[in-house]
């Protein structure tokens, strides 16, 4: 049995966790899961993927992601204010990962492009972005 968790969305504290799960449900798994046509493995989600799972309300980050990675969540959640006019900011972490990002055509969610996940955490940190789907390793 896998004892890690191989991949979380993250967000920030304020983000409506129940908007963004029913966001990204509307999106077929097909589009979410797959890369193919964007020229790239495991963009935004990983490709073997085949759903999101939501987590209960008493799951928070410690207990899923273990004590491990605590200190890094626990980062993204301090004090961040609501995002604005209810818009999700999605961080990507290359050209195909956006370009697969932006033919999702979400009407409230926006992607944004950083260069790595640790700039995507930066951005979240910083307010600039709201989310990213990591690997449990890159935590």
């Amino acid at each position: 049995l896998l004892k890690e968790p191989r991949h979380a969305v993250i967000s920030r504290k304020d983000a409506d966790s129940e908007e963004i799960y029913k966001v990204l449900k509307l999106i077929p798994d097909s589009d979410l899961f797959s890369s193919a046509a964007f020229g790239g493995k495991d963009l935004m989600f990983s490709d073997a993927a085949t759903e999101l799972i939501e987590l209960p309300k008493i799951t928070d980050s410690f207990l899923y992601l273990r004590e491990d990675y605590h200190e890094a969540m626990h980062a993204l959640k301090a004090g961040n204010p609501p995002a604005p006019d209810g818009k999700i900011e999605w961080c990507t972490i290359s050209h195909a990962e956006q370009q697969k990002c932006d033919s999702l055509q979400i009407p409230r969610m926006e992607c944004r492009r950083a260069s790595s996940v640790e700039e995507c955490i930066q951005k979240i940190m910083r307010k600039e972005a709201d989310a990213i789907a990591v690997d449990g390793g890159q935590v």
